[in-house]
């Protein structure tokens, strides 16, 4: 079974899958550093999420540094493969031992892995090579149960506001100082509607999108749509009620909200491109496929923080992204290969300069986004200089998201649901899309009905 290197969130529909295969993720051709003594015989090792032979910048890129890493570690016995996470056959294929060594899985799914004993504990490797002090700390409690760790986190996204900056211009706002709480939003977008006639805001309804950006509206409310745990539906509250409340009120009292009850990311994605929406909420790797495939100018393209309910709160992000894990039968020694090689294939550019600018280099020229700033998997302080380091390189105009990252440091992160998160997003698509197109909707019962399906789906 083949699967992408790695996934975009813009890739849960379908129509917009081919847009993310220009993206390449954290490839360097470098070194990351010493690491401790080898093991005294071979150690076999399995990549996975090798790119496919169609996408031959990317497989280039990847077989190289398979080449630096067995030139780094001769007595390592190195193998690859295509496949990867798949949630129908990974524990078919566990039971197999038909799994590579070291592959990513998305943030979704480790927390029930870590229950499961299907992930191997990593933290004498991650520790001992260094690894847990290079990432960022909120992103290292996402792999962490009972004090050791189960993965590396290798990307990730935030989600914030994506917004016009040409429109605002036209409609009289500033577009450095982007709205920062929802109430600004909502004067925002009824400005741009005024001034423009251009709907000021769209939300995804669609293929359980609509569930995910109301989960990170929610969370930026202070609630969440479930428990800690995964185990227990907690979005029957004031925050869901209060987030769809907004939404309705933008589209029957101001009028400034697209009338489009039944809107896919392809549909939103062209809608801003064609300068017909000023704001929406999503991941700020937006810019790749809006810049790269609809031809949507970069120098409109602005990113802000998720709005807050007050000003002055610090803003909470919902995140996902990919999590490299090692398969539960690993030697303490494949542990530790596998983790050499995250080191290498992911994080080196956070550690080396020439890595950082061989993976900038690659990306740039492609014509794909060098760095679009996001959620960083490292600390603010390694981000920071690896921007540095790579700043006459990038193609991504930073200071448009300048409003995100004055925020970065500050801002909390809640991570989607651990288990069952597609179906419990699903069960709210129907929601966003009657706040959307009923008038009359009655909120609170249409959110308790939602809770219910979805802890009825959990409790299976």
């Amino acid at each position: 079974m083949k699967r992408p290197l790695r996934s975009r969130p813009w890739a849960k529909a379908a129509a917009l899958a081919a847009m993310t295969a220009l993206t390449v993720g954290g490839l360097t051709a470098c070194g990351a550093g010493s690491t401790p003594a080898e093991s005294a015989g071979p150690v076999e090792i399995v990549i996975g999420n090798q790119p496919a032979a169609t996408e031959t910048a990317r497989l280039a890129l990847f077989n190289s540094l398979v080449e630096t890493f067995k030139s780094q570690h001769p007595n390592y016995v190195v193998t690859t493969t295509e496949d990867g996470w798949d949630a129908q056959t990974f524990s078919a294929r566990l039971a197999a031992g038909d799994l590579p060594t070291v592959m990513g899985v998305p943030f979704t799914e480790i927390r029930g892995l870590i229950e499961r004993k299907q992930v191997a504990d990593l933290t004498d490797a991650v520790d001992q090579l260094g690894v847990t002090d290079l990432l960022n700390p909120q992103l290292v409690d996402l792999v962490s149960a009972d004090g050791k760790k189960y993965g590396v986190p290798t990307m990730a996204y935030a989600m914030g506001l994506v917004y016009n900056r040409a429109l605002f211009q036209k409609a009289g706002l500033d577009p450095a100082a982007p709205p920062t709480t929802w109430d600004e939003v909502r004067a925002a977008a009824k400005q741009i509607t005024d001034k423009t006639g251009v709907p000021g805001f769209a939300q995804v309804t669609t293929d359980n999108q609509g569930g995910w950006v109301l989960g990170a509206q929610v969370a930026s409310r202070g609630g969440s749509l479930v428990n800690e745990a995964g185990d227990e539906i907690t979005f029957d509250d004031a925050a869901t009620t209060d987030a769809l409340t907004l939404l309705h009120e933008m589209r029957w009292i101001d009028g400034s909200m697209s009338p489009n009850g039944l809107m896919a990311a392809l549909d939103l994605a062209q809608a801003f491109a064609g300068q017909q929406v000023g704001m929406f909420i999503l991941q700020s790797d937006a810019y790749r496929p809006l810049t790269e495939q609809l031809s949507f100018p970069s120098a409109d393209f602005g990113f802000g923080a998720m709005p807050t309910v007050s000003a002055g709160d610090a803003p909470t992000t919902l995140s996902g992204g990919t999590i490299d894990i090692v398969r539960p039968d690993a030697s303490p020694a494949q542990a530790k290969a596998a983790v050499e090689w995250i080191q290498l294939a992911e994080l080196g550019k956070y550690t080396d300069k020439d890595a950082a600018r061989a993976d900038a280099q690659a990306l740039a020229s492609q014509g794909s986004a060098v760095a679009i700033p996001g959620l960083p998997v490292v600390t603010a302080a390694a981000y920071e200089q690896y921007l540095s380091w790579i700043s006459d390189l990038n193609n991504v105009p930073i200071e448009n998201f300048r409003p995100y990252l004055d925020e970065v440091a500050e801002q909390k992160v809640q991570s989607e649901p651990p288990v069952k998160g597609q179906d419990i997003y699903a069960t709210l698509d129907p929601v966003v899309q009657a706040v959307i197109t009923d008038q009359g909707a009655d909120i609170p019962t249409l959110v308790s009905g939602a809770a219910s399906t979805a802890q009825a789906l959990l409790s299976r």
